[in-house]
This record gives structure tokens, sequence and C-alpha cells, in this order.
């Protein structure tokens, strides 16, 4: 409860940074019915969440209030096989609205197949800017990487997932740590320190790899310019390039790239909030640079289908089995039983704002 509390009193906060601007309040809206139109779905979630025994959540990593974490277990079976495979998750939320309970539809089904999972949570803002968000970023990856053991992980097979935002900052985080270790200096964004050579491997899910790129065409969607400008703000000057990992490894070149695990980055063509143009832009940097980093295209794929409607709709989950073939580095497929009917999946999916 004290979770909530906070994010609502953070929401009417965020409200005099965002006024009455039309956009946002019809995109405000469409939200409601997106929510409303899944809530059975999301019920199921709710259920699971705070009554699964496979489910710890809130554990704290760190002292700032929103340095909390949730970690699912794998089933019994597959911990009495061993220490199990670790993904780290970095959920979205426009750097605004994002909650680690964000990620449980894909924690639970990667639990469910012998992943041990970690959910970061992280200050959104008003309640602290990017620079904050990467410190908690950081701050929670060191911990997982400290304590996995203890929950049975595998301290040789750590993976970070981050969706969205969540996308950008675990990008960036890894990025300028490997950078640090690199130069062996302090580097921005890059405190606390953590290694960088326990990451085996990065995947990116509708990521917003290029901030300078996407301003303008977040202000046209309801995210205007002087709260997307504070948010990614360093010293009260906007540091949009600076904060893209597009730039960032155009800047660092080889010599970071090379130091880089495997990366794979997956990315929806219908994408509405972050078009596809900043992954394949973020894929060409890579390259370029020297990482064979990998690129998939989800044909027709929103930003929010990879990780609601999909696994709600059941059948085949594209990017659970993605993300667990990266983790296991072998090809998966999963098939999973529906949540909801597809007809109401498909009417959320036509009025969500994302």
């Amino acid at each position: 409860m004290k979770d909530v509390a906070l994010v609502s009193k953070l929401a009417a906060q965020l409200y005099t940074y965002l006024g009455l601007g039309w956009r946002w309040t019809v995109s405000f809206w469409r939200l409601v019915a997106f929510s409303t139109l899944l809530m059975p779905g999301f019920i199921q979630m709710v259920v699971f969440y705070f009554l699964s025994p496979r489910v710890l959540r809130s554990v704290p990593y760190g002292l700032e209030a929103r340095n909390r974490l949730d970690i699912y277990l794998p089933r019994k079976e597959w911990r009495r096989q061993g220490a199990r495979p670790t993904v780290i998750f970095i959920t979205g939320g426009a750097w605004t609205i994002g909650y680690k309970a964000w990620g449980a539809l894909l924690a639970r089904r990667l639990s469910q197949r012998g992943v041990l999972v970690f959910c970061l949570d992280y200050r959104n803002f008003p309640q602290g800017n990017a620079l904050d968000m990467l410190c908690d970023v950081n701050t929670g990856i060191a911990w997982v990487l400290r304590n996995a053991a203890a929950f049975g992980g595998d301290g040789e097979s750590f993976h970070l997932v981050g969706q969205s935002a969540g996308g950008q900052l675990g990008a960036l985080a890894l990025m300028m740590q490997v950078h640090q270790v690199q130069v062996q200096q302090p580097q921005v964004g890059a405190f606390p320190a953590w290694d960088p050579a326990l990451i085996r491997g990065f995947v990116g899910v509708s990521g917003a790899y290029n901030l300078y790129a996407l301003a303008d065409h977040l202000h046209r969607r309801g995210l205007y310019r002087h709260l997307f400008e504070a948010i990614h703000s360093l010293e009260g000057k906007p540091k949009l390039r600076e904060l893209s990992p597009t730039y960032q490894m155009r800047k660092l070149g080889a010599a970071v790239a090379s130091r880089l695990p495997p990366i794979l980055i997956l990315h929806g063509t219908a994408d509405k909030s972050v078009p596809m143009e900043i992954a394949v832009e973020f894929v060409a940097a890579l390259r370029e640079a020297g990482s064979p980093a990998r690129l998939k295209l989800y044909k027709e794929r929103t930003h929010t289908r990879p990780v609601v409607e999909d696994p709600m709709r059941g059948g085949r989950d594209e990017l659970m089995d993605d993300v667990l073939s990266m983790v296991l580095g072998a090809e998966c497929h999963n098939r999973q039983m529906p949540m909801l009917p597809s007809a109401l999946i498909d009417l959320a999916s036509w009025v969500c704002p994302f």
C-alpha cells in the first residue's frame, strides 16, 4: 500500500507538468479504456502477484524510496536442478509511470521455464531525473549481481532486459559501465560501479535509444518537450544526445563495442510510441562500432503488444521465446493458454495510446 500511495502522489505532481494539454488528456483516457478492457487479465496477474509464494515483493536494494525489486522464483522442480540463469528486468513507463510490477507477465512466464527474474523499480520523474534513474538502475543491478546466488541464481548467467524507457536506461548503464572499466575513471551514468563482464547478454524491447530524435515525435503524442527535457537534464540543462545510447555508441566506438556482451534488439514495426527506425539506427551504430548486435522486427506489433496483449492472447509468446532463447543459448518455442478472448484484446489494442 505504501508503494501505491507513493505512486499516486507522484502522479499528482506529474500532472502539474502536463497541465491540461489535449493530447495528454486524450492519451490518458485511451489508457483508461485500454486498462479497463484488459482488466480481467490484469486481475489474474494481481492474484498471482500478491498470492504466489514464488513472488518476493518489494525487496530493498538501496536507500532511496523506490529502491525496491520483485523476485520471481522458478518452480521447485527447476530449483532442484541447480543454480538458475538470471534475468534483470528494467521496466518502461515513459520515465514517468514505470513500476516494477509492469514486468510481471514476462517474469511469470520466464520463471515457469526455470529462469530467476528480478524486476527493478526506480525513481520516476518528478521524483528524480534521468541521472537519478540511472543511479537507481545501477544500484539495482549491482545488488542483483551480489545477491542472486542467495535466491538460487547462477553467477555465470546474468542477462539484462529493458523495455521502452528501461531499454534506454539499461543500454546506457551497460555502455557507461564498460567505458568506465576501459578508461579507469568515473563516468556519468555509471555510479555505483558494477562489473559489466558479468552480463552475458542484453535484450532491448521497444527501446528509446535516441532521445534527440524522439523529442518532437513524443511531443506530438503528448509527452511535451518541456517535460521531456526536464526529465533528461543534467545540471539543469537538457542532455538528450548525451543520454542516448545511439549517440554514446557512435562516440565511444570500437573500444566499448568490443567489450559489450551479445545484444538482441526487438521492436514492433507498428510501434507508434518509439518508431522502429530508432531500433534500426541503434543496431546500425552498434554494428558500425564492431558489435555483432542482432535486430528482430515484430511485424505489425505495437509498443505494448509484445509485452501485454500477445501474452494475454495465448498461443505462441514470441517475446518470451526470444528472451528465453537468448538466456538459454538455444532456440525455444512455447505455447500459452489464453487469458482473455481475442476480440477483447483486439479492441484494447485499437484504443491503446502507445
